[in-house]
């Protein structure tokens, strides 16, 4: 009984705190949001601790039930989606979204197609950059245009039904990939209910669950040798989210010369179809501009790069970003590609090795938002490493950094997320060196 009371009190809690951000907490009160988030993230571990009680569906709904509380709701924590509805309006009235800045329509009035206004521009967190986002979130964009084309909330609904779709796919594709991988099927709880995965992916609308589910049903279709369907799989997640283009040395190391040839065709003329309506030299542009924001611009949450970068002001004197930058960059593609090497060599899962090359970019990176670790928290399910989960815990301390008119990165913050969260790597790199070296 008093466990029974136990998981009741927890489910209770995780609904009362999604509710809570999902509908009355905003970004700039950092305390509500953490002390919500902590309860949360704790009944969560308890849940996870008790997953023997339950069943593989259970977990699914459960998932699935803490998902749908965020659908009617706007969201308060990232102002990225106000940009996916301005890019879907453009597109929707034949415009590339990539062709203009933001700032060509306020400067240009006459020019600007309808649901395109100063009222939507004011929300905008970057009307001087062009948009990022490739086909597929752009094409949610478009249809959330189509059916709400006056109404901000009701594209952000459509946009949400979009995502919780494909988290229900991941979930039901879990089980199929850790039964293949010999792994309990109640894993999936750590990604089912992991808070931020909840929050960031669904609450906050973000991209990333389009290329879960597609990196998910990659690795299923690679599973059972379907060589096809899997470079389909990841050209979509790709067309999602440009991030899997990392994981292409490894799985083709992974093939032979047949199966490479079969893949490379399948996954390039995928890739063709599903990026050719928005192909053309404005799109070319803003990537490229966009790719060298990223890496010779912005920063934020940045722990190992910020370290150097206190280096160069010690050198001299100002922030060498742009260098500094330059070479994070190199060194992420080399370590990513001798991990490639040594995980083909080592014959480690492809999970595994994705985890790893996941890491890696992860640590390397000069913005590292909370959802750019969706793909450690994923493949940490599907492994016996957990340093993900922890750091969904902490890397939610970056929010500390908002106020209700601006934000100022806190710099403790940054450096205790990733002191932790690199010792428990460490950690659990040696434990399970002692593990193998025991069996």
């Amino acid at each position: 009984m008093p466990k029974q009371k136990g998981l009741l009190l927890a489910l209770v809690f995780s609904v009362i705190g999604y509710g809570a951000i999902a509908y009355g907490i905003q970004r700039p009160e950092t305390f509500k949001l953490l002390t919500v988030y902590s309860v949360i993230f704790g009944s969560y571990l308890y849940l996870v601790s008790q997953k023997e009680k339950f069943s593989i569906k259970h977990i699914i709904w459960l998932g699935t039930f803490f998902r749908l509380i965020f659908l009617f709701s706007i969201p308060a924590l990232s102002d990225d989606f106000y940009r996916f509805i301005w890019d879907g309006r453009l597109w929707f009235n034949g415009i590339n979204p990539f062709a203009e800045l933001p700032t060509y329509y306020m400067n240009n009035p006459s020019l600007a197609p309808k649901g395109i206004n100063q009222a939507l521009f004011h929300l905008l967190n970057s009307p001087t950059h062009y948009t990022v986002y490739p086909p597929i979130p752009q094409f949610i964009n478009w249809i959330a245009a189509w059916l709400a084309t006056d109404s901000i909330w009701l594209s952000g609904v459509i946009m949400r039904i979009a995502l919780i779709m494909a988290e229900i796919g991941t979930l039901i594709l879990f089980p199929i990939l850790l039964k293949a991988y010999s792994i309990d099927k109640r894993n999936i709880i750590w990604y089912a209910l992991n808070p931020l995965i909840i929050i960031e992916l669904v609450g906050n609308l973000h991209h990333e669950a389009l290329m879960v589910f597609f990196i998910m049903l990659f690795l299923v279709n690679h599973q059972q040798g379907k060589t096809y369907g899997a470079a389909f799989a990841l050209a979509m997640s790709v067309a999602a989210k440009l991030l899997p283009l990392m994981f292409l040395p490894l799985i083709l190391l992974k093939m032979n010369v047949k199966q490479n040839i079969k893949f490379i065709l399948s996954f390039g003329i995928s890739l063709l179809i599903v990026f050719a309506p928005l192909l053309d030299a404005a799109f070319f542009r803003g990537i490229e501009n966009s790719l060298l924001l990223y890496y010779q611009h912005f920063e934020f949450n940045a722990g190992i790069y910020y370290a150097f970068r206190e280096v160069g002001y010690w050198l001299n004197g100002y922030n060498m970003i742009a260098l500094i930058g330059k070479i994070f960059a190199f060194s992420a593609m080399i370590s990513i590609l001798i991990l490639t090497v040594i995980s083909y060599k080592k014959k480690w899962n492809i999970s595994n090795s994705m985890l790893w090359i996941s890491t890696v970019f992860a640590l390397f990176s000069l913005i590292l938002h909370p959802w750019y670790i969706s793909l450690i928290i994923l493949f940490g399910s599907m492994t016996n490493y957990r340093f993900g989960i922890l750091w969904s815990l902490l890397i939610m301390g970056t929010y500390t950094g908002y106020t209700a008119t601006w934000f100022e990165e806190v710099m403790i913050v940054v450096a205790v997320e990733f002191i932790a969260v690199i010792a428990y790597i460490y950690y659990e790199l040696r434990k399970n060196i002692v593990t193998l070296k025991q069996t």
